[in-house]
C-alpha cells in the first residue's frame, strides 16, 4: 500500500513538474499573434539554442532561419508530433536580470505552411522529452564550454608562471654578472689603491729632488 501511494505521489510530482515546465504562451509570428508552447531553460540563450540545434541534428534535421525563429522543415518524428511537419523554435533571455536563464517557444504547422497549426505528441511535453533533452543538452554545452574556458584560464596562468620562471632565470644571471662585475670591480680597486700609492711614492722622490 505505501509503495503504491509513494508511486501515484511520483507521478503527481511528475506531473505538475511538466506542466510547471512547458506551458501554453502566444507570441508575434508574421504580424499574427498565435498559441505556442513555451517552456523556460536556466541557461544562457546561445547554449540553449545550440542545444535545440543539436538535439534535432541527431534526428537528421538541420535548421534554417526565420526572422529570429530556428526552422526544422519536414520532421516526421513520432516524439515530436503525428504527422509530417515543420517544427519552429525561438529562443529569448528571460530577463534583463536573469541573463542565465531563457525562454524557448516552440510551434508545429503543415509542411511549408506556417499558418495551419500541428498538434504536438503526448510525449514531447514529457519531462524527458523535449524539455529533458533540450534542458540536459544545454547543461551538458554549458559545461564544456566552462571546462574550456577553465583550461583556457589553467593555460593562461601556466604559461604566465612558465614567464615568471624564466624572468626569474633571466634576472638570476643578471645579478650574477653584476656580482661578478663588482668583485672585479674591488679587485681592480685594490690594484688601483696600490698604484695610487706608487705614483704618490713617485710624485714625492720627484719633489724631494726639486728642494735639493
Amino acid at each position: 500500500m505505501r509503495k503504491l501511494f509513494l508511486l501515484l505521489l511520483t507521478q503527481i510530482c511528475l506531473v505538475l513538474f511538466v506542466s510547471a515546465q512547458v506551458s501554453d504562451g502566444e507570441i508575434e509570428f508574421n504580424k499574427i499573434k498565435r498559441t505556442v508552447k513555451t517552456m523556460e531553460v536556466g541557461q544562457d540563450p546561445d547554449i540553449v539554442e545550440q542545444a535545440i540545434k543539436d538535439k534535432m541534428l541527431k534526428s537528421g534535421y538541420k535548421s534554417s532561419e526565420s526572422k529570429g525563429w530556428l526552422v526544422f522543415k519536414n520532421v516526421n518524428d513520432p516524439s515530436i508530433a503525428d504527422e509530417v511537419c515543420d517544427v519552429y523554435v525561438k529562443t529569448e533571455r528571460k530577463s534583463r536580470k536573469e541573463k542565465e536563464s531563457s525562454i524557448v517557444y516552440f510551434f508545429a504547422s503543415k509542411p511549408n505552411d506556417n499558418a495551419t497549426p500541428v498538434p504536438f505528441s503526448g510525449d514531447m511535453l514529457m519531462a524527458d522529452g523535449f524539455h529533458g533533452l533540450v534542458t540536459s543538452n544545454a547543461n551538458a554545452l554549458k559545461l564544456e564550454k566552462d571546462i574550456k574556458e577553465q583550461d583556457e584560464t589553467v593555460r593562461k596562468a601556466e604559461k604566465k608562471y612558465d614567464d615568471l620562471v624564466k624572468d626569474q632565470a633571466s634576472l638570476e644571471k643578471k645579478i650574477k654578472n653584476l656580482q661578478d662585475d663588482l668583485e672585479q670591480n674591488k679587485q681592480k680597486q685594490q690594484s688601483q689603491t696600490q698604484e695610487v700609492e706608487n705614483q704618490r711614492k713617485i710624485l714625492g722622490e720627484l719633489k724631494a729632488k726639486r728642494n735639493s
